[in-house]
């Protein structure tokens, strides 16, 4: 769907922002594809960041932080019963990962927003507590994206169709002091400044 005018795409924002993403999907993992053969088929662990605060680093470690290999995290995809504007074949929600505690005590929800440090060219996804985050998109054949509507590569920008962005890498980053190989959102085109970092796909695969 193309979208022109002003009112409806504030409207579809409106509606996107305000949505009740409380439709939780079955448990899954998450699995990264990539040319690199070291990182394919690697699954992703919710890393401590900070107080109840985690990222999406590779569970096979490496990193000065994590440098032996991890059990994989499980995660839940919310999605809501509005319609939501987005590019065919994805749908709108908020991943969710939930924090062991002591014995007898409930788990920590936690949700994925993403943390954006101006002096780098990417985003860093974290999971904070509560229930408000960064709404993704996850495709029919299960991977995730991130949805936009602007073309940002003419001048000026224009509003147009809702189009799926998979500008995911592999990245080894620094957050408070935690040094992880992490997944990262690269923000606008081309590859991360950082060196190493490594084009992946991320994919949630049901246990």
């Amino acid at each position: 769907m193309k979208v022109t005018n002003p009112t409806i795409i504030a409207f579809a924002l409106a509606v996107l922002a305000s949505a009740q993403f409380d439709q939780q999907s079955a448990p899954f993992h998450l699995v990264l594809f990539s040319d690199d053969d070291h990182i394919n088929g690697t699954t992703l662990t919710a890393c401590h960041s900070g107080a109840a605060i985690s990222s999406l680093c590779l569970s096979s470690g490496g990193s000065p932080s994590s440098p032996d290999p991890l059990a994989p995290s499980i995660f839940r995809f919310n999605t809501s019963t509005q319609t939501q504007p987005a590019s065919p074949e994805s749908t709108p929600g908020l991943l969710t990962n939930e924090i062991p505690t002591a014995p007898g005590n409930l788990p920590i929800p936690t949700v994925l927003d993403f943390y954006q440090d101006p002096t780098v060219d990417y985003a860093l996804p974290l999971f904070y507590p509560g229930e408000i985050g960064r709404t993704i998109a996850v495709t029919e054949s299960n991977f995730f994206n991130v949805q936009g509507y602007v073309d940002y590569s003419v001048n000026p920008p224009k509003s147009g169709e809702w189009k799926s962005y998979n500008r995911w890498y592999a990245c080894t980053t620094y957050y408070q002091g935690y040094q992880y190989l992490n997944v990262v959102f690269k923000l606008g085109a081309g590859k991360p400044q950082e060196p190493g970092c490594t084009s992946v796909e991320v994919k949630r695969v049901f246990i």
